[in-house]
Order: structure tokens, then sequence, then C-alpha cells
């Protein structure tokens, strides 16, 4: 009987930082980054890092002649840069999402983003929307693994 006691007191004792950590809103610690510098006038974060991963918001592409080619170089261009700035690479992403406005262009975009990707690519989603921010014809955003 004594031993169940001080079983319980032990497991009380060991559970107290966990329930104090979920009753006083000490969850994952957030850290918006802004990778132009300053502070972010958007209603979203460009990059969002908690624990050991970085969020990055969705960057668009768009081209003058509705080449999917060029705007999906544009958008994983801009993934790169936003990754630089966090000492990230193309090889920290572990999971992307593809967002076309028009799925006729899935083997177009397919063809630039793979070259992006020597290795082992992503875990990535790809799916049709009615439109995009700005006249984008691809928005793609991803989850790295911080190094």
């Amino acid at each position: 009987m004594r031993s169940a006691h001080a079983l319980a007191v032990l497991i009380a004792v060991l559970a107290l930082p966990l329930l104090g950590a979920c009753a006083g809103g000490g969850g994952p610690h957030k850290e918006a980054i802004n990778p132009a510098g300053g502070e972010i006038t958007t209603p979203f974060s460009p990059i969002v890092r908690t624990g050991d991963l970085y969020f990055l918001s969705g960057v668009i592409g768009r081209s003058q002649d509705g080449d999917i080619g060029q705007a999906t170089r544009q958008s994983m261009e801009g993934i790169q840069s936003r990754l630089a700035a966090v000492d990230a690479t193309m090889d920290d992403l572990v999971k992307c999402t593809v967002f076309l406005v028009d799925m006729d262009d899935y083997h177009g975009m397919n063809e630039v983003y793979a070259g992006f990707f020597p290795g082992d690519p992503p875990a990535r989603s790809a799916l049709a929307v009615r439109a995009l921010p700005a006249s984008a014809q691809v928005e793609i955003e991803c989850i790295a693994a911080a190094r």
C-alpha cells in the first residue's frame, strides 16, 4: 500500500510541469521570421519556427505570358531565398503543398519543381484552386526541418 501511494505521488510530481505548461499557455514556442527584416506588415508571417520546424507561407509565381514553368521557377526560387534566410536549404524541406489555378499545368509545374530536388524530394500534395492572389498561376507552401 505504501509503495502504491509513493508511486502516485511520484507520478503527480512528474506530471506537474506538463500540466502547468498546458494550463498556462506554455505550449510550443512560436517565432515569426521576416527574411526581409523589419516589422511584418502582412496579415501572415513569411516564416514561423516552432520547435525544429519552419513553416513557410505560400510563395506565389506568375509569368506575363502564362508560362507555368517560369511561374514555378519564380515560386521555388522564392522558397530557396526564404530557406537561406534561416540557414536551411531545399534538402531540409519535408513537405510542400502546390496550389495551381489550372490542373492542366501539373505536368509543366512538375518538370520545373523536380529540378529543385536532385536527391530525395519532400512529401507533396498538389491541388487546383479557383484563383490565387495577384493573378498568380502557382503558390507553393512548405515545411522544413531546422538544422
